[in-house]
């Protein structure tokens, strides 16, 4: 620590430092000011409005010189008058004592007017500090203050800034560096009614400094008391006898700058020098994240510290972060009127969209201009994901697919093209997004995944498979695609958790869910094998062709759903022509073209028509006055008759007005044009001739696809479901009925329509529109809504019948699969379609479903049931409706009270030996109201005899918390138990469905159970909701006086939550249990939580049990 000093006061902050109050001990950059040197500690009055503040002048008496200093520069000593702390003059003062130093402006301006030594008057508009609360012009005085030498550290604070990685780099090799070089040194004290003291005893009467480095050392002071607040101004009263003359040492009352605190953040927080282990472990830290204004506050702060502690920073890297600012561009504040509630963005676009927009607008270091609009497109993309989500899943679900039977490695051999481009996209996103966050590029980590979303995935990918995913049956191409498509989702779901997390689990947990959460998931890695550049490269110049397509499709306003005749690209370019090789029938598709020709660059479009082009000139010359009706008669007759007669007779003869007249080759030129309805477009994969012309053939597909959109959205509007089948009827001019009699089949196929007709005559179904001017043409249509879906869904839950196979069945008049059990097998055998092993698997089927209903899914985790498992498989609770039979283990119908397999809870039942139990609570009887109906073999019905438990390893005292480290709730249920039966009120918090624990430990039901779950019956607890929790259980300990309360369960919490949050809970709940005098026992498995956590948990009970 360095000496004394002088160093400028504030006033009127409120006891709070400023922004331009740090580490450096000084203010802002570029202060102006009229100075005076001064002595050492002689002090200088604020002379009101002329007070030195941030960037503002000064007057001081008897001196007439302006002194500019630049920031961080030594200042000279100023010497005027004194005043006191409260903004007053002092007696020394003379005339101006007691006065404040802002009413005695005038008068001492006047005052040095009338000495002659006032040099100028005026008025300057200048940056000036003000209160942060009040807003109160702030006084600056030199007041005597504790520093630390910045000159042996700064060497070496340079050589760690060199050494420490900084996000973005001029962070720290220009903008820490140049704050390093210019340092000062630091003002620590401070001083203020509250705060961590300086720990500085100084003694009365010779001076004597004494350095108090621990609590240890503190407690040989007089007034010393165990347990005392450590703050100032408690610690004021500890007092020490001076060991040089035996005088009264008394701490110096300052307290110490709050950023000293930050800067041992590091270390203090692992209990260091106590804990050397934990410092071992987690020091230094490998990266810290703070504003950009912190290069003068923590990042300096603790640079200060650990180069002064450990001769080095107490980071390894650091990343510079930028602030949000108002939709103005200026900084948000209430004042303004300018700031924007997260809570009001959240509510109106999602968390999500708010987080994803957040993270991609800008760099991290950069500032954000808010912006409402660009919330709401960040909002777009993940609806557009959402999208994507949903016609995955609406037709994998449809056709039952299981992406755990179908792995991708054996679906290889029937990737097509556009599977192999998505794989390597998704490869290559892994890779992108993993090295933009491992260089804490987060704005384009989220735009390459916004842009695989929309553009690859949703405007792409999804595009191309829409037809490969209505075809039915086991076709391996369909496959292909949904497992692709699973594995993009999947991939993107995980990729997108950091970000987006809400959503990303929503995705994760209904397309996988193998585990509790996507949060729980490996990192992708990418797979090499998978990447293909040169199949990118193709696929980049196929989506550049499609877009020049659809804008020429654009600006010649053909709509997108009407076929292109023909598209031809001349003297294409070596990658184009290898491009359109591979990718052609990608093109057709995605650009809706009939055909595609290329054409080599000394071909001629073959569809160039002759045109005649008169020459003016030459015609009047010969025949003055008519030149102007022979070139309009000429631009009407026939380009080749025209050329061929000059080629052959070397002139072309016509008719004008009764004469006959010669047209010569100088008077008219044959040119080649492009027909009307063709688009000529320069590109620099060739040249492109777009075909636009409506032929007969164009006309007919054109509107059969115009039927189909507004039957599709006739479905929407009454509220049909994709698989779900109409009847449609659609009345069309006579002239349409013919032109679309050869879509019939795709119009039906399109629309589900399990008949269509189309006529002239009226339409008779449960839903008519009538659609005017499409394509100039009135339609009305008409569809019945066939409820077939949920009896075809029943059919083809049956292996091997296919949807098709469903439908002969529905239209043989078998609704029910009850129906067709009932059916002969000759009478199926006649249905169409129908064979021998249809007949066989239906039956079998029918037989399984009578044996036994399928589990039901997890309640908690939604996992799907299975009945050969006593618990969840993935989530490890107990299937819904079932329990474990105490003896036997197997599961058992709840309300079952004797074991269909071994016979437990009859008459005379066998049961395995067991070691003797403890003392517990007698079982009770079920109240009439809910007992079972009698067996017809009566026996005596009780609940099964509670699990064998330990014995309590101790008494459970009042006032006190236990953690219990067990693999098994097994010490703290016995520790329960023992509590009960002493006479004390429980209250159990459970993982376990509490119906099982009361039969399995024989509680009553007047013991209140609470079951963290999110299925959100009656008393359950989500386990999010810890201040429902909380609120529960400190209602239940200072209700009940002495009350027990055990949490089985905390792991849980935990893993919904943070260890942090839930670590918080126990010290809440642990203070009321004390106050009340409660008990509360913990249980815990050692195995989930690291050391730290376990050490951190320990401390907060009051005794630790290990089973």
């Amino acid at each position: 620590m360095g000496a004394r000093g002088e160093r400028r006061a504030d006033h009127g902050r409120s006891g709070r430092d400023g922004p331009d109050r740090g580490p450096d001990g000084g203010g802002g950059h570029g202060r102006l000011g009229v100075r005076a040197s001064a002595r050492r500690q002689s002090p200088v009055p604020c002379l009101g409005s002329g007070a030195e503040g941030p960037h503002g002048p000064r007057v001081d008496r008897g001196h007439e010189r302006v002194h500019r200093t630049r920031a961080h520069r030594a200042r000279p000593r100023a010497r005027g008058l004194r005043a006191h702390e409260r903004g007053v003059y002092t007696p020394e003062a003379g005339a101006y004592e007691g006065r404040h130093v802002r009413e005695a402006n005038e008068s001492i301006i006047n005052d040095l007017a009338d000495a002659g030594a006032l040099f100028h008057r005026g008025e300057i508009v200048h940056r000036y500090g003000h209160c942060w609360r009040c807003h109160t012009p702030i006084i600056f005085r030199v007041t005597e203050q504790w520093f630390l030498s910045v000159g042996p550290l700064k060497q070496k604070m340079l050589e760690e800034i060199a050494r420490v990685r900084w996000t973005p780099d001029w962070a720290g090799s220009a903008r820490q560096k140049e704050w390093t070089e210019n340092l000062r040194d630091w003002t620590i004290s401070r001083q203020r009614y509250w705060g961590t003291p300086l720990p500085l005893w100084l003694c009365e009467k010779c001076g004597d400094l004494r350095v108090i480095g621990s609590v240890e050392e503190l407690k040989a002071g007089a007034n010393y008391k165990e347990g005392m607040d450590l703050h100032r101004p408690w610690i004021d009263a500890v007092t020490f006898r001076c060991a040089k003359c035996g005088g009264g040492q008394h701490r110096v009352k300052d307290v110490l700058d709050v950023w000293l605190d930050s800067g041992v953040a590091s270390w203090a927080q692992l209990d260091y020098p106590r804990n050397k282990d934990l410092f071992k472990r987690w020091w230094p830290v490998d990266w810290i994240v703070e504003g950009n204004d912190q290069t003068r506050g923590w990042f300096n702060s603790q640079m200060w510290a650990g180069v002064i502690a450990f001769d080095r920073a107490p980071y390894e890297s650091v990343l510079l972060h930028g602030w949000l600012n108002g939709p103005d561009g200026r900084q948000m504040h209430k004042s303004l009127g300018n700031f924007i509630e997260p809570s009001e963005v959240i509510a109106k676009h999602g968390v999500d969209a708010l987080r994803l927009y957040l993270l991609r607008a800008n760099a991290p270091w950069e500032d954000i201009t808010f912006s409402w609009e660009d919330v709401k497109n960040a909002g777009r993309t993940l609806n557009i994901l959402y999208n994507v989500f949903k016609f995955a899943t609406l037709y994998m679900t449809m056709d039952k697919f299981d992406p755990a039977a179908h792995p991708l490695d054996e679906l290889v051999k029937n990737l097509t093209p556009e599977d192999r481009w998505l794989l390597s996209r998704m490869e290559r996103l892994k890779d992108t997004v993993t090295a933009q966050l491992e260089a804490y590029e987060l704005h384009r980590a989220t735009r390459a995944l916004e842009e695989f979303i929309v553009e690859d995935l949703s405007r792409w990918y999804v595009k191309m498979i829409r037809d490969r995913t209505w075809k039915e049956g086991e076709d391996r191409g369909k496959l292909a695609a949904y497992r692709v498509l699973h594995e993009a989702l999947v991939t993107t779901a995980v990729l997108l958790a950091p970000f987006c997390p809400h959503l990303a689990e929503e995705l994760y947990q209904a397309i996988d869910g193998r585990l509790l959460s996507v949060h729980m998931s490996d990192w992708p890695k990418a797979r090499e094998d998978f990447v293909n550049a040169n199949l990118e490269k193709a696929m980049s110049t196929v989506r550049d062709l499609v877009d020049i397509i659809a804008k020429v499709r654009q600006k010649e306003n053909v709509k997108l759903r009407w076929p292109v005749r023909s598209v031809t690209l001349r003297a294409p370019t070596e990658d184009a022509e290898a491009a359109l090789r591979q990718l052609q029938p990608v093109l057709l598709e995605m650009a809706n073209v009939k055909a595609f020709r290329v054409m080599p660059a000394e071909g001629a479009f073959e569809e160039m028509e002759l045109s005649l082009l008169p020459d003016p000139q030459a015609i009047g010359k010969v025949y003055k006055a008519w030149w102007s009706k022979i070139a309009t008669i000429l631009e009407m007759r026939p380009a080749d008759e025209v050329q061929r007669e000059l080629l052959e007779k070397g002139e072309y003869r016509m008719g004008i007005e009764g004469q006959m007249i010669k047209i010569l080759p100088n008077m008219v030129r044959v040119e080649r044009r492009l027909p009307q309805g063709v688009a000529r477009v320069e590109t620099p994969y060739g040249e492109l001739f777009i075909d636009l012309r409506v032929s007969e053939e164009i006309r007919a597909e054109g509107m059969a696809r115009e039927v189909v959109r507004r039957v599709q959205q006739m479905r929407k509007d009454v509220d049909l479901e994709v698989e779900d089948y109409v009847r449609t009827s659609l009345r069309v001019p006579e002239g349409l009925v013919t032109l679309l009699e050869p879509w019939r089949d795709y119009i039906a196929h399109e629309s589900r329509s399990r008949t269509l007709t189309i006529g002239t005559g009226d339409v008779d179904e449960e839903y008519i529109v009538e659609w005017p001017n499409v394509d100039g043409e009135t339609l009305l249509i008409g569809i019945t809504p066939l409820h077939m879906r949920e009896a075809l869904d029943t059919f083809t839950d049956v292996p091997g019948i296919t949807e098709r196979k469903a439908i002969a069945l529905f239209d043989s008049g078998y609704k029910t699969l009850a129906s067709v059990a009932t059916a002969s097998r000759d009478e199926l055998l006649k249905i169409e379609g129908i064979e021998e092993g249809d007949v066989r698997r239906i039956k079998d089927y029918v037989e399984r479903e009578a044996k036994g209903a399928e589990m039901p899914p997890c309640s908690v985790c939604g996992a799907p049931g299975r009945a050969d498992e006593l618990r969840c498989w993935r989530c490890g609770e107990a299937p819904p409706g079932t329990l474990s039979c105490p003896n036997c283990s197997r599961p058992i119908p709840k309300g079952t009270y004797i074991c269909p397999h071994c016979g437990f809870g009859g008459a005379g039942a066998r049961v395995a030996p067991a070691p003797a139990p403890i003392a517990a609570p007698v079982a009770k009887p079920i109240p009439a109201s809910v007992a079972p109906t009698p067996a017809p073999a009566p026996a005596k019905v009780e609940l099964p005899i509670p699990e064998q438990l330990p014995a309590p390893a101790l008494e459970a005292t009042a006032s006190s918390t236990f953690l219990v480290k067990e693999e098994k709730p097994q010490q703290s249920y016995a520790l329960f138990l023992d509590g009960i039966n002493r006479g004390r009120q429980g209250f159990c918090v459970t993982r376990v469905y509490p119906q099982k624990i009361r039969e399995k430990y024989g509680l009553a039901m007047d013991v209140p159970m609470l079951w963290l779950s999110n299925v959100g019956k009656e008393d359950s607890v989500r386990p999010k909701d810890l201040e429902k929790l909380s609120l529960a259980l400190e209602q239940f300990i200072t209700k009940e006086a002495g009350g027990f309360v055990l949490l089985d369960g905390i792991e849980y919490l935990i893993t919904n939550n943070n260890f942090l949050t839930v670590l918080r809970l126990v010290q809440s709940l642990r203070d009321q249990v004390a106050i009340n005098g409660a008990t509360m026992v913990i249980s815990v498995n050692p195995s989930t939580l690291d050391t730290h956590q376990m050490n951190l948990l320990e401390k907060e009970v009051d005794a630790v049990v290990t089973a």
